[in-house]
């Protein structure tokens, strides 16, 4: 599978999982999403055994009898490779003769909470499977979608054992709270075609989430306990993440496909237009933006506005605790402009430079720095589509400096 293919799959998933409404459709989906990750001719799902011998339990997802595939044990061993590497997310044994159609490859899938395996899908393949470095981190992403719809749907059943809880206090506010329960039924079965909508789209429902559960707090806040606040905090975080999520996915993914002609256009314009797209950030952050007359660049408009949109961004976002400075620098290299991007903002450790423009590396925690983790990935995409570079120079506290190259 190329690398595209494992975007694609990822940003379906990323699609289709807020319509997954209880465990069984769950379970069956990703275990329908993992067979396709690596063609998978049979598999099963096991949940990791509180006993401390690591044994694991089989739900029901097993190969028929007749067809003369194995047979999955109700327990299964987690290898040990697997379950001391808090960092692997997938283990493949694969035989040597890869060729041999007999050959079964075993296929282990982890998903990760705080580092312990919660869950492993297990398959066979018959399929030889090419070392790809993204598949370990499409892994982790698919672990994290697995375990956010598992916390979604425990959530959900809990408010609605909340909901039931308080509904003799609330008896007066009952017709309100069906229209509301009525409105929320029609957003979620518009949300289930979300899947054919366009990326714009995608963003709207995601968006009313948020706005019904603040507004059910704002109305009914003072009749509810601490714990079911809590849980609506939970929904209404979880909600934005993934708006953001998928929005960021999709441009992605999309930097594949798009087939925009490239220009020449007015490089001032460019960053004018970033920096109106960033206007909220900066007022409120008091940054001052420093920068040259701009060239003529040639590529893709849209493209090259979001590139300049989240350098910038970045250097807003982490910034110091002195006021925001950034310093924009151009330099002619013949065939190429070399832009700098400066900032005085705290800095990247010297180990973690070369991982920032991975898929989902972050480096703070989401209640330090929102973000998810694919603003740099997506401008090294643009650029290297623009056949150019980008690096980075950091010292931890000194300010971090982006150089990257677009062609003429």
């Amino acid at each position: 599978m190329k690398s595209s293919d494992y975007i694609s799959l990822i940003a379906g998933m990323s699609e289709k999982i807020p319509t997954l409404r209880v465990s069984s459709d769950a379970q069956q989906y990703f275990a329908e999403q993992f067979k396709a990750l690596f063609h998978v001719d049979c598999c099963a799902i096991y949940r990791v055994s509180e006993k401390p011998a690591i044994f694991i339990r089989s739900l029901d997802c097993k190969p028929s009898k007749r067809n003369n595939k194995p047979k999955f044990n109700n327990r299964l061993t987690l290898p040990e490779t697997l379950g001391n590497n808090c960092d692997q997310f997938v283990l493949i044994n694969q035989p040597e003769n890869v060729d041999d159609s007999n050959c079964q490859s075993t296929i282990y899938m982890a998903v990760r909470r705080a580092g312990e395996v919660e869950v492993v899908l297990f398959g066979y393949t018959s399929h030889a499977i090419d070392s790809n470095p993204l598949l370990n981190d499409i892994c982790r992403i698919f672990s994290n979608f697995y375990l956010q719809v598992e916390d979604s749907l425990k959530i959900r059943n809990k408010i609605n054992d909340k909901q039931q809880e308080l509904s003799g206090r609330i008896s007066e506010n009952n017709e309100t709270l069906f229209q509301l329960n009525e409105k929320l039924i029609a957003y979620n079965q518009e949300l289930q075609q979300f899947a054919y909508s366009a990326s714009h789209d995608l963003q709207e429902p995601l968006r009313t989430i948020s706005s019904y559960i603040s507004l059910f707090l704002k109305n009914y806040g003072e009749q509810l306990t601490d714990e079911g606040k809590e849980y609506l905090n939970y929904a209404s975080n979880g909600a934005q993440r993934m708006h953001h999520l998928i929005k960021d996915l999709l441009t992605y993914s999309k930097l594949d496909y798009q087939n925009e002609p490239t220009t020449t256009f007015e490089g001032n314009e460019i960053i004018r237009q970033a920096l109106d797209n960033l206007h909220i950030a900066v007022e409120e952050s008091n940054a001052l933006i420093l920068y040259p007359d701009f060239p003529a660049i040639h590529g893709n408009h849209s493209q090259v506005i979001l590139l300049f949109q989240n350098l910038i961004d970045n250097a807003i976002k982490f910034r110091s605790k002195n006021e925001p400075l950034v310093i924009i620098d151009i330099e002619d290299k013949l065939d190429k402009w070399e832009f700098k991007i400066s900032d005085n903002g705290i800095g990247i450790a010297q180990q973690f430079q070369q991982k920032i423009f991975g898929i989902f590396n972050r480096l703070h925690g989401r209640d330090e720095i929102q973000g998810s983790g694919l603003g740099l990935s997506i401008c090294k995409k643009i650029v290297e589509k623009h056949n150019g570079s980008i690096t980075v120079e950091s010292k931890h506290g000194k300010g971090t400096t982006f150089i990257f190259s677009l062609s003429k």
